[in-house]
């Protein structure tokens, strides 16, 4: 984000606004990452920018309705509670490795360049409606789960993509044109695979399959973010939730999470639809973030996210179809 762009000077003066949480300091830069994250759902939940929506989700969050910037400053508040900073579980290394060895054995498709990858998932988050004070926000209410439909092309992020939620359709144009006249098509001859934040198949392709240097190219891409271990987390949690990876390169992702201090098993849990699973977990400021699996194929279901202090869930998502599709709109037979 440039200097002088709008957005960054509306930041500052909303960090301006934040209270600082009693009793502890928050790591550098954890208030900016935060409130920007935050800032970003609330303006689409409002109203996407036209052309320019979000094609990922980064992992479930709180959707705040009707806040200004001393409700924003309180959820801010709200969310930054202790972590966790134990050790890495043996518990979760076993259990990455078997379902490392069961992604790895998964066919790996003929794609063309010209088609698209489909994901159908159901999602629900938090809402968070009126008040100014931290104590509105104790009773968010986890919406009833929403079905969720993307199609992105496998090869360029330039070739406009669909998302279909909440009965719209809404084209997926990463690299637009954002001109005064409003014109949101692609730039001429643009080609881009995307990146860590924003892959396709073939940018997926093209990872390594070595879990350390899979790791390591992560958090060199990443950094800044967040801290190392929560967005190596986060990072791998989104390829997993809304992207297709080649079997070879899921395996390096879950063999690359069981590298990351802090990741946890919890035995039973549950995503969006109700499927109990084992889940491989992370807990970062009091939210514990849960990547859940089936125990019988080992096959990812979904992905929850829980306050621990009040064991109540933020948002939580459940994937039911993975294909490849010859164009955006189309449905696999």
């Amino acid at each position: 984000m440039n200097a002088d762009d709008p957005r960054r000077k509306d930041m500052a003066e909303l960090a301006r606004m934040v209270p600082a949480p009693a009793e502890r300091e928050l790591p550098a830069g954890r208030q900016r990452t935060l409130k920007e994250h935050l800032m970003s759902e609330l303006r689409l939940a409002a109203s996407p920018p036209a052309g320019r929506p979000a094609t990922r989700r980064r992992k479930p969050a709180i959707v705040i309705a009707a806040a200004g910037a001393a409700a924003l400053a309180a959820a801010i508040v709200l969310i930054l509670l202790p972590g966790n900073t134990s050790g890495a579980s043996p518990a979760a290394v076993r259990l990455l490795a078997r379902i490392a060895t069961a992604a790895a054995a998964q066919p790996s498709p003929a794609v063309r360049d010209t088609q698209f990858w489909y994901i159908k998932s159901w999602v629900a988050f938090s809402t968070c409606n009126g008040g100014g004070s931290s104590s509105s926000y104790s009773s968010c209410v986890l919406e009833k789960p929403n079905e969720r439909q993307i199609w992105q092309s496998v090869s360029n992020l330039c070739v406009p993509g669909l998302l279909r939620q909440y009965g719209q359709d809404t084209p997926l144009t990463e690299y637009a044109n954002q001109g005064i006249d409003g014109n949101t098509s692609p730039p001429p001859h643009c080609v881009t695979a995307g990146s860590m934040q924003g892959p396709t198949y073939r940018f997926a392709q093209s990872l390594p399959t070595s879990p350390q240097a899979l790791l390591s190219l992560i958090e060199q891409q990443m950094q800044g973010q967040l801290p190392p271990p929560e967005e190596a987390f986060t990072t791998i949690g989104d390829l997993l939730s809304e992207t297709i990876t080649p079997p070879a390169v899921s395996a390096a992702l879950y063999r690359a999470a069981a590298l990351i201090p802090g990741v946890t098993v919890v035995q039973d849990a549950t995503d969006a639809i109700g499927r109990h699973g084992v889940a491989v977990a992370f807990t970062f400021r009091g939210i514990r973030t849960e990547w859940i699996f089936s125990k019988q194929t080992l096959q990812y279901l979904g992905e929850r996210d829980i306050n621990i202090a009040t064991s109540s869930t933020f948002g939580e998502s459940a994937v039911v179809q993975r294909a490849f599709v010859d164009h955006a709109g189309q449905t696999p037979g």
